[in-house]
């Protein structure tokens, strides 16, 4: 009985300290535009999911890219990006679900965005994209309401932790910038 439970309590421990050593960064949205190459703010117009097995990373590493037409934030220029995340399935067999990546209803084709990303060279298996800052932290989602647009915020620890009109958000990224 006593061996069990100094089992059980080992695994505790074990499982907690994973637990810690796996933590989420969490940035301010000063942080997050610091660090991004940029932020758009659009409309998801297409979503593509692939697989790439490779010789070091291994087989089967699953990604999605989000097309997005927009504009970029703070600057208002027009743009058309494409920026990728780890996970995702080709069909209701074939893919992976990445704990870290967007909810399935935050990457819907038709929603309004704003997402931060920088590139990489090497997401893993060699893919170079634009990458979504953050996993899920480099994404929120739009609504429009009677008195303009809201970016929705999430909470503490992200970027945009409140939510914000989007002309806020413009000027605020603007003001970091300088």
């Amino acid at each position: 009985m006593r061996k069990t439970r100094f089992l059980g309590a080992a695994a505790a421990l074990t499982l907690l300290g994973a637990i810690g050593v796996s933590q989420i960064k969490s940035m301010t949205l000063a942080e997050m535009v610091t660090e991004a190459d940029n932020a758009v703010y659009g409309e998801i117009t297409s979503q593509h999911v692939f697989v790439v097995d490779h010789p070091v990373d291994g087989p089967e590493l699953y990604f999605t890219t989000l097309s997005i037409d927009g504009r970029l934030v703070g600057a208002g220029t027009p743009v058309s990006v494409e920026v990728t995340f780890r996970g995702g399935f080709l069909d209701d067999e074939h893919g992976v679900f990445n704990s870290e990546a967007p909810a399935a209803d935050d990457v819907k084709v038709g929603n309004r965005v704003v997402v931060f990303y920088k590139w990489l060279d090497d997401m893993g298996g060699g893919v170079a994209a634009n990458a979504l800052m953050c996993a899920h932290g480099g994404l929120y989602r739009t609504m429009d309401g009677p008195k303009g647009t809201v970016v929705l915020g999430r909470g503490k620890g992200y970027a945009i932790s409140s939510n914000t009109k989007v002309e806020k958000l413009d000027e605020q990224v603007r003001s970091i910038k300088r």
